[in-house]
């Protein structure tokens, strides 16, 4: 028996050690601020003028909630991608709670559920209010703030049981929400309504904290707490909601849930950060939005002293930096629209906790957001930025060509890795192109959720700068990079789409030559032996910014109706022949000019060994009715190599020779494994006509080039130059601005 004793009495106090050992929460606030923090804000107020006008805006908030009354919506609100034309994708312009209008066609919504989007709006106000009065409370000690927040969470405590528990499409279920239709939102709201509590909490009554706990707090939490979805940026902002609630009421179990349960900050931090430091559904959109969700738990836990801001977290705040296109701006892969670090709140407070300089080019403007109030440096350090060039970033999946010449130099971004979840698009071996200080060809983003063009164009693969084969969207796969070459005046890329294809190989080379032309080749083979093949209709996609110089020539072609061929309009065909063994091949140039900037910019699609209809007309930007041109040059084939060019400059205009390739033992090499081009133009910025020899090789097979033998997946060599000595260097130019990436 005393054994027995011995061991009950050890597991006894092994468990209570943890609660004995745990030392007391600070006092409030402790959440959003923190006892001590208060007076350096209050001096950074008095010397800093950006701090003082950051100040004196968020008191007119305040102040204008100490005049309206506190009327509470009836009733919860509704998911806001409801809020967009059902045929048209674009959103809603609010007239009235009532009146929604489509700024295509004028066409009025009214009702469930756009009225109800409008309720959202209203609900997420009041808990940013209780969260504005609660800072300025603290920073001012005006109790009439601190009265006025406690008014509308008694009031929400009041009616939140009473709001009926719905989801997105009005049910009741688990994943809904009472105050808005998901648990997402509910969270977001609840933790903004937790700080504003934590900063009145000396003007709470012991009666009105457990009012708001029993009827408000923790009946959220309950709501949260039964939807869990794993790693995922909606569970990051569960967690913090959680937690936060947890800290607000010294409640260590709550706290343990968000922290470090197999759903908490530590597994998401562990598990959905990639080595590159992007978040892993690979939307920019989500990157910053999981940021969003993850700070307001790791300043909780630092005023309640623990250190959540570790190295991982530091990762996700650099890589927007490193992976920018020249100008600071982010692509708009997968379900994103196109996003930017630069004048994110977030890197306020990550300067502060972590101190690296590098972060600081990502702070912009006026520096007014609360984050920086309550947060930011009084003055910033003037970190160096440089290029990061031509790179890998195996982990994300993405090969980044750069020239290296500032704000106007070329940049693409070959998109080959993980598919990305449920946010993901069919999509490997897209790309994104920059150029001339503005986007060339992009990525076409996403809609809102709630609107049949989502699926029918955003995504499909025809939307993208890729290739989909039978009139099909690629299936979710995840591709690799084979390599990336970064040579003093040129660059180049080689990537594999993996399974993306069924039954079928698809490699794409890129070489970039002099900041002055990009060159493709696609490759496309069967998986099985190619003399038992069968043959494939293989669409190319290529989506230039702007418009047509010209009105698209060709006869008129009427397409599927299937997503995304169904949403082209205007589509032409011309069909180039067969391209000889060896010489100049027939090639259909195309122009098209952008808004804002001079010049016409030239896209060549050369034809191959079998016949070529080069489509032309326009797909969907921002809407049906915003009209991007588009290119799909398509082949009947069982193998195919798609070769062509994209001037980057304007004017520049490319013009192609096919050359025979041979293997080191004398053998033919057929254009399905690797060929040879050389590519000439006229410079934009010198009187000089420039000729590259391009290889492009994705099999490393061993090849005579150029008088030598090479092995290179992808090989560029300056074949000739008329007017100038030599080609000047990638790095000259001027020099960068903005936020251009430091490594």
């Amino acid at each position: 028996m005393r054994p027995m004793c011995a061991g009950i009495l050890l597991a006894v106090v092994s468990a209570l050690a943890p609660m004995q050992a745990r030392s007391p929460l600070p006092e409030r606030p402790r959440l959003l601020l923190s006892k001590p923090g208060v007076p350096a804000i209050r001096r950074k107020i008095e010397r800093q003028a950006w701090a003082r006008r950051a100040m004196a805006s968020l008191k007119r908030n305040a102040d204008a909630w100490l005049d309206r009354p506190v009327k509470l919506p009836d009733r919860g609100g509704q998911w806001s991608h409801w809020y967009s034309c059902k045929k048209h994708g674009a959103r809603l312009r609010t007239e009235s709670p009532t009146r929604h209008i489509c700024p295509i066609d004028g066409e009025v919504y009214s009702g469930y559920p756009y009225d109800d989007v409008i309720l959202t709006r209203e609900h997420d106000a009041y808990a940013d209010g209780v969260r504005t009065l609660g800072v300025v409370y603290q920073l001012t000690g005006d109790g009439r703030y601190a009265a006025r927040a406690r008014e509308i969470l008694l009031a929400y405590a009041a009616r939140y049981l009473s709001y009926p528990l719905h989801n997105n499409q009005g049910r009741e279920a688990v994943g809904g929400g009472r105050i808005t239709s998901q648990t997402l939102n509910e969270a977001i709201w609840i933790i903004r309504a937790a700080q504003g509590a934590d900063a009145i909490w000396d003007r709470l009554s012991s009666e009105d904290r457990e009012t708001l706990k029993d009827r408000l707090f923790y009946p959220a939490v309950d709501v949260i707490r039964r939807h869990r979805l794993g790693i995922h940026n909606i569970q990051c902002w569960k967690n913090s909601a959680v937690g936060l609630v947890g800290y607000l009421y010294d409640d260590p179990s709550l706290i343990a849930d968000a922290v470090d349960s197999p759903h908490g900050y530590r597994a998401q931090m562990n598990k959905g950060v990639n080595a590159d430091g992007q978040w892993y559904e690979g939307a920019w959109g989500y990157h910053f939005y999981t940021m969003d969700a993850v700070w307001p738990l790791t300043e909780a836990a630092r005023n309640c002293g623990v250190d959540l801001y570790g190295s991982t977290y530091q990762r996700m705040f650099l890589s927007p930096i490193l992976l920018a296109m020249p100008d600071g701006a982010l692509p708009a892969f997968n379900d994103s629209n196109s996003a930017t670090a630069e004048g994110n709140p977030n890197y306020e407070t990550a300067l502060a906790r972590y101190g690296d300089q590098r972060i600081a080019l990502a702070i912009k403007g006026e520096r007014q957001s609360l984050q920086a109030l309550l947060f930011g440096r009084e003055t910033l350090p003037r970190p160096r930025a440089t290029g990061a060039g031509s790179a890998n970033y195996p982990a994300s999946g993405y090969a980044v060509l750069s020239s290296e010449r500032g704000t106007e130099s070329a940049w693409l971004c070959l998109k080959y890795g993980p598919h990305g979840g449920g946010h993901g698009h069919p999509d490997k071996n897209s790309f994104v192109l920059y150029a001339g200080g503005a986007i060339l060809a992009g990525d076409p983003g996403t809609a809102a959720y709630g609107v049949p063009i989502q699926s029918a164009w955003y995504r499909t693969t025809l939307a993208h700068n890729t290739i989909a084969a039978d009139e099909a969207s690629q299936v979710p796969a995840t591709g690799r990079c084979l390599e990336v070459r970064s040579e003093k005046a040129w660059h180049g890329a080689v990537t594999d789409a993996g399974p993306a294809i069924a039954g079928l190989r698809y490699r794409r080379c890129v070489a970039m030559l002099d900041g002055h032309v990009a060159v493709f080749a696609d490759f496309v083979t069967p998986e099985r032996d190619i003399a038992s093949a069968s043959a494939h209709t293989l669409d190319l996609a290529y989506h230039p910014e702007g418009a047509w110089a010209e009105p698209p020539q060709g006869e008129a072609v009427k397409l599927p109706d299937k997503p995304g061929y169904s949403h082209i309009r205007g589509a032409t065909r011309t069909m180039l022949a067969a391209a000889p063994r060896a010489g100049r091949a027939p090639s259909l140039d195309l122009r098209t000019r952008r808004t804002g900037i001079k010049g016409e910019w030239w896209v060549s699609v050369l034809a191959g060994d079998v016949p070529t209809g080069i489509i032309v007309g326009t797909g969907v930007g921002r809407n049906t009715e915003d009209r991007v041109p588009i290119v799909i040059a398509r082949r009947q084939a069982v193998a195919a190599t798609y070769v062509w060019a994209v001037g980057l400059k304007a004017g520049v205009r490319p013009h192609f020779a096919v050359e025979p390739l041979t293997s080191v033992d004398g053998r033919g090499v057929p254009s399905h494994e690797a060929c040879s081009v050389s590519v000439t133009y006229d410079r934009a910025d010198v009187p000089q006509t420039c000729t590259w020899r391009v290889v492009a090789n994705p099999d490393a097979l061993r090849l005579r080039f150029a008088g030598t033998t090479t092995s290179a997946r992808i090989e560029a060599l300056p074949a000739a130059v008329r007017g100038h000595s030599a080609l000047p260097p990638a790095s000259a130019g001027s020099q960068s601005r903005g936020f251009r990436r430091q490594s």
